[in-house]
């Protein structure tokens, strides 16, 4: 197996692991959100078949909790393992976030436990909302950290206009918070460990690190720089509302599921899919509300990924996203044949990175980025059709609070609604973290580093693959069966 399909490789394997652990993630934290308003409804309301369905939803974020923290971990080892490379980066750029996640993730294990088990414990029922509010805090602060360390990865911000030195077309990045002599060198380092060694290597080894500093001074001159960026603001909220809405429409799709097959009838079943809808239905149009501003990073910050996702392989006019941007229909917005024109006619012809001059550098990335446009256009115009049908549906669901009379008949078709969202959420969700994930592509860090230069050259042993998917789907699969045992078949944690 040669250099290239090996970085094919351990990107497709690490493509597998984040989204399997997405899915506990949306859970989490669709879970959650769902299980503190309808605590929160259930307690003004008195009404004990909601308290009930906020204990069952606590019970399973229990349950899956434990899953996604040992895929979280799975995921965390490879980033360090396989991605080596990334490790200067972790320690300087995303220290701070990865820290404050570790403090999140503590807290949100600890009230988690708390939760569940002090339900019925306190006289003021309040008391354990209060657990719940901290726990969806911890878990919703937690989510919102790790996405301010992929928007860094999108968007570097706090390296001023050293993108810009390479790549023409490239925005400015925020201020210049970072060593410019000791980002350079560390270009030099991955680019030599990428040729001769097949990955970044080399910059695990801390006496170079050590070297790096004593000749160049501190790396980053300010640590809160990722928290800092409007690609990270807008990416976190965006981020969170889709999790949370596949989350909620997953809780409501269990329940529907069983009124469906005849399973379950009764106030209680039909109410948690009714709550749990009008939820999932207000989260999905918050999320609609988001996408202009997120669209709106995207064309500032990643111009390739804007012509990838606009299926501009020549500038043209959108109509519809001049007139809501710009206020134009007209607005010519720039395509690959701007952005490699512009490659091609470097200011800066001079400079030479690695051997080569940036010009070569630029025209070559920007014609790698422009043949992904065949694959992430029809998958972005398709989450945007899943997208649009999802807010249709959404209107649909919140409708049957205000025409009450018209839906009184004809209620038996929420569980129908419920299944269908459940199935678009995740593929709304799914092909737009694609769409981020590719669209930035060749770069792992947009415009900086190449997967192969943070590649550990580990080999091509199918077997290591092989292990770690089985271990994945094993896992998988048990935490389906505890959560099949303990809700349909009514077996009881702890066996009481």
């Amino acid at each position: 197996m040669n250099n290239f399909e090996y970085v094919r490789w351990a990107l497709n394997l690490s493509a597998l692991g984040v989204y399997i652990h997405a899915i506990t993630v949306a859970i989490v934290i669709g879970f959650s959100v769902a299980l503190l308003i309808i605590e929160f409804v259930g307690i003004r309301r008195k009404d004990d078949l909601l308290l009930k369905v906020a204990k069952t939803i606590s019970l399973v974020i229990l349950i899956v909790f434990v899953y996604g923290a040992a895929t979280g971990t799975l995921v965390e080892f490879g980033l360090l393992q396989v991605w080596s490379g990334v490790l200067l980066a972790a320690g300087s750029f995303l220290f701070l976030p990865f820290y404050l996640e570790l403090i999140a993730f503590v807290l949100e294990a600890a009230t988690l436990i708390a939760l569940y088990y002090t339900w019925g414990k306190f006289r003021n029922p309040w008391s354990h909302w209060m657990i719940t509010l901290t726990y969806t805090f911890a878990a919703l602060l937690s989510g919102a950290l790790i996405t301010s360390v992929n928007s860094w990865m999108q968007a570097p911000w706090g390296v001023g206009e050293i993108v810009k030195q390479i790549y023409p077309w490239a925005p400015s990045y925020g201020p210049l918070v970072v060593n410019v002599d000791f980002l350079l060198a560390v270009k030099d380092a991955l680019v030599s460990a990428s040729g001769s060694a097949g990955g970044g290597v080399a910059l695990v080894n801390p006496e170079i690190l050590s070297s790096l500093t004593e000749k160049f001074g501190e790396l980053l001159h300010d640590p809160w720089i990722a928290l800092k960026s409007p690609y990270s603001n807008q990416s976190i909220l965006h981020q969170l509302l889709a999790s949370a809405s596949v989350g909620v429409f997953w809780a409501a799709s269990g329940f529907a599921i069983l009124i469906v097959r005849k399973k379950a009838e009764g106030d209680y079943y039909i109410k948690a899919v009714k709550v749990l809808s009008a939820i999932g239905a207000i989260l999905i149009l918050a999320q609609g509300a988001t996408a202009h501003w997120m669209g709106a990073v995207v064309y500032e910050y990643q111009p390739t990924k804007f012509a990838l996702i606009s299926g501009l392989d020549v500038s043209k006019p959108d109509p519809i996203v001049g007139l809501t941007m710009f206020g134009d229909p007209n607005h010519i917005f720039a395509g690959f044949d701007k952005l490699v024109d512009a490659a091609k006619n470097h200011p800066n012809p001079n400079l030479i990175i690695g051997g080569v001059s940036a010009a070569e550098i630029a025209v070559d990335d920007t014609l790698k980025a422009a043949n992904l446009i065949g694959l992430v256009y029809p998958m972005y115009m398709t989450k945007v059709s899943v997208a649009a049908l999802s807010l249709l549906i959404s209107l649909a669901i919140l409708s049957i609070f205000v025409f009450k009379r018209f839906w009184q008949s004809r209620l038996r078709l929420l569980p129908y609604l419920a299944l269908v969202m459940g199935v678009f959420t995740p593929l709304m969700a799914g092909l737009g973290w694609a769409v981020r994930e590719i669209g930035r592509k060749p770069w792992t860090v947009y415009g900086l580093i190449y997967p192969e230069e943070i590649i550990t050259p580990l080999g091509g042993a199918p077997w290591v693959a092989a292990v770690v998917i089985g271990g994945l789907i094993a896992g998988f699969l048990l935490m389906c069966l505890t959560l099949y045992l303990v809700l349909v078949k009514g077996f009881r944690l702890g066996g009481k």
